[in-house]
């Protein structure tokens, strides 16, 4: 388990902590006052100061992608032609409301996040497990926090411990840990995959030799990457309730398997080529052994729909193609990826077909010598042409949690296609209305991911 993972609850917490406190000491007026303009209509793209021309809601959703790595600078991700690297350019939240005439929505998102992070540097709040107000922790040497609150209500001295969010014991003056039994010792959550052992591992490597493609061993030096775009919120269809459980499991089964996971929230067609087209470009690929590309959205016999598709085919149409995942990373456009497994997994309906009882997601709508141009890819697609493919609000779509449960479980001893078969399998044991499907699938060997090793 990584170190971000294993932080999760913990941050978390403190998030929620720095939101109230944010409500109360008001710190996103005071650190985040940037004068924007006010979006009154769709604007496709926008001009950097580095040069590139990107569209807004690609910038923005790499904004929020970077606020999410507790980072406040935006870094261009376009690529450099000249250099022959990411850009990587910075720009400000306040850079950006120059250039983007943002929602009222996306600025509360980003000035919140943004305050947070502020206050976080700033300040040291936690909430008291006596009262659950808010404390903060004047010496950041000591544990040992004092509560006035608390100390007020029980007409006592109350302290906690800063650690283990526990009334304290033991000396009041502590850096390390309190007399609390546990404290000072990280309780670390189950891991749900299933690590690879390394004499499964050595044995196929020895049986099937040149029939699997080569992987690198997990040290620093690889590098792998994978791309979640993941469309929740539209302006003109349903909100996709649920699709953030996918967005979290997805997210930590990738880091589980070793790949580096940006994810990205809400694009157009626009915004989802140019992401596809800059993670083509990545040189960390050249260091990696595959990449996995998720796309989750809501979708119809066309493509896969951006943000703002409308209900109507008179009205505004905003809708990607998949072909164009493959031709972004097929052979001529993206060297990093040459010969290494590609895996593509995309949650959208292909049709307008009547489910069940579940939310649909779906839209009604009436060179170095020879190489093949397109290889080493497997797709699979949540449901076959021209039906719907099902989420649930509370629990996500049935797509992305059977594959994130028969990864964990399975990914240990099987390669992808095994995997893949498993999904179908169970599609067909337990959700009868839908069945995934495998499409333009040119793997030329089997695609082991040795979770762990």
């Amino acid at each position: 388990m990584t170190k971000e993972e294993d932080n999760w609850d913990e941050d978390l917490e403190e998030d929620a902590a720095v939101a109230n406190v944010i409500k109360y000491l008001n710190i996103h007026k005071q650190h985040c006052n940037f004068e924007v303009r006010p979006s009154t209509e769709r604007v496709d793209s926008v001009p950097l100061p580095c040069g590139h021309q990107m569209p807004a809601d690609y910038v923005v959703a790499w904004f929020k992608y970077y606020l999410k790595q507790k980072k406040t600078e935006f870094s261009c991700p376009g690529f450099n032609e000249i250099q022959r690297k990411t850009c990587g350019s910075k720009l400000s939240y306040q850079d950006i409301c120059q250039l983007i005439p943002l929602t009222d929505k996306q600025r509360e998102y980003l000035e919140e996040n943004l305050a947070a992070l502020v206050a976080r540097r700033l300040f040291d709040f936690k909430a008291c497990p006596g009262c659950q107000s808010h404390v903060e922790r004047q010496d950041r040497n000591n544990l040992c926090v004092h509560c006035t609150i608390c100390t007020a209500n029980l007409k006592r001295t109350y302290y906690f411990c800063w650690s283990c969010r526990r009334e304290w014991k033991g000396p009041a003056n502590n850096a390390v840990r309190c007399d609390n039994n546990g404290c000072g010792q990280r309780v670390r959550t189950s891991d749900p995959l299933t690590p690879c052992k390394p004499e499964f591992k050595r044995e196929i490597l020895a049986q099937e030799g040149e029939d699997i493609y080569p992987i690198k061993d997990k040290s620093p030096d690889r590098k792998r990457l994978a791309l979640l775009i993941n469309n929740v919120e539209f302006k003109y269809i349903d909100d996709r309730t649920g699709a953030e459980k996918d967005e979290l499991k997805m997210e930590m089964l990738l880091n589980g398997l070793g790949y580096t996971v940006v994810t990205l929230r809400d694009l157009t067609a626009q915004g989802m080529l140019a992401a596809l087209r800059d993670f083509a470009q990545r040189e960390e690929h050249v260091q990696s052994d595959s990449c996995f590309v998720v796309l989750m959205s809501h979708g119809d016999a066309t493509g896969i729909c951006g943000v703002f598709d409308s209900l109507s085919s008179d009205d505004e149409e905003d809708i990607f193609l998949a072909d164009e995942i493959f031709n972004c990373l097929n052979t001529p456009n993206c060297a990093g990826l040459r010969d290494k497994p590609k895996i593509i997994l995309i949650q959208a309906c292909r049709g307008d077909k009547e489910g069940s009882v579940d939310v649909q997601d779906s839209k009604p709508r009436h060179n170095r010598g020879k190489e093949h141009r397109e290889k080493d890819f497997c797709c699979l697609r949540s449901c076959t042409p021209d039906t719907v493919s099902y989420r649930n609000k509370e629990n996500g779509s049935h797509f992305i949690q059977d594959i994130v449960e028969i990864f964990n479980k399975h990914a240990c001893q099987d390669h992808i296609e095994e995997l893949f078969r498993k999904v179908l399998k169970k599609f067909k044991e337990k959700h009868p209305d839908q069945m995934p499907c495998k499409e333009r699938t040119t793997l030329s060997k089997r695609f082991y991911l040795f979770p762990g090793l």
